[in-house]
């Protein structure tokens, strides 16, 4: 996200996608946005790696996943949307 904020300008329309595969790394990401009151991001794309996931039974180590639930992802989501960021998922 620091990097996006220097190499663009508010007229700039921002899609920002997060897929590192590293729950901890993109958490501390979406928490820094959510944090940011100047962020450049318009549009952001996750696929957040939650436990309880159906959707995400054959996506690596289950320990790796973020212990959230899906309802606690959506609120993410949720709250990245009410900061004025159009925010979707995927798997």
């Amino acid at each position: 996200p620091n990097m996006i904020k220097r190499r663009s300008n508010k007229n700039d329309y921002v899609l920002f996608k997060l897929d590192i595969d590293s729950p901890k790394v993109e958490n501390n990401n979406i928490e820094y946005i959510l944090q940011d009151p100047d962020t450049h991001i318009d549009e952001l794309v996750w696929e957040h790696h939650v436990a309880g996931n159906y959707l995400m039974t054959e996506w690596g180590d289950p320990t790796e996943l973020d212990q959230l639930s899906l309802r606690e992802s959506y609120d993410y989501f949720l709250k990245l949307r009410e900061k004025g960021i159009r925010a979707h998922s995927w798997v």
